[in-house]
């Protein structure tokens, strides 16, 4: 099942308002009594290319590795709850123009009467988000050079958690519990992955 939400900030676990400011240094808003880790987990090959350089096959083959890491770590911690899907630091249109590119979520949209112009976070079980994995993982990166969307954020309703999609091909986790962060840097299940630590603040 997926729903429609206008209010973000209600849905997600953490204060969405101090995660702004802890990445973007926005020092007057941040609560410094909480601190986000973060792990990048980025692919060699692609690593500091300009992606429209690239070949189209090392770009398939980039976001076939990361839906399917994506997908492990949705299994690893879903919990059976929802997860809310929701564009990083600002609040856009999800899609400004009609176009056959992300048919599959285009297609949602329309099957629940909601324009293509709506603000909001959507609201997903775990068959859906995995469903639609592959799409949310294109979404940043087919429309980064048209209305400069840069990151989705993929958090669980329950864990102070994300997934960070970025129009880059990179994945990233960050959270609040530095101990899940590590489990991730320490699964072997993402090794093919370079994995770069975030800047601790501690």
């Amino acid at each position: 099942m997926i729903t429609f939400e206008k209010n973000i900030s209600q849905q997600l676990p953490y204060n969405r308002e101090n995660y702004i400011a802890y990445f973007n240094d926005q020092n007057d808003d941040l609560d410094r009594n909480v601190i986000w880790y973060g792990v990048s987990l980025q692919q060699a090959d692609i690593k500091d290319q300009k992606l429209y350089q690239v070949s189209e096959q090392i770009v398939v083959n980039s976001v076939n590795r990361l839906e399917n890491a994506f997908k492990e770590i949705v299994s690893e911690f879903d919990q059976v709850l929802p997860w809310i899907i929701n564009h990083d630091d600002k609040d856009l249109p999800w899609f400004n123009t009609e176009n056959s590119r992300l048919p599959h979520l285009r297609d949602i949209f329309k099957q629940n009467n909601i324009p293509s112009s709506f603000i909001g976070c959507l609201v997903f079980d775990k068959e859906d988000l995995v469903n639609l994995a592959h799409e949310l993982i294109t979404y940043p990166y087919d429309l980064l050079s048209k209305l400069s969307y840069k990151t989705l954020d993929v958090s669980h309703t329950k864990l102070p958690f994300i997934i960070k999609l970025t129009g880059h091909l990179t994945l990233d986790i960050v959270s609040t519990d530095k101990a899940l962060v590590t489990k991730i840097v320490n699964d072997d299940t993402f090794d093919s992955f370079l994995k770069i630590l975030y800047r601790s603040r501690e």
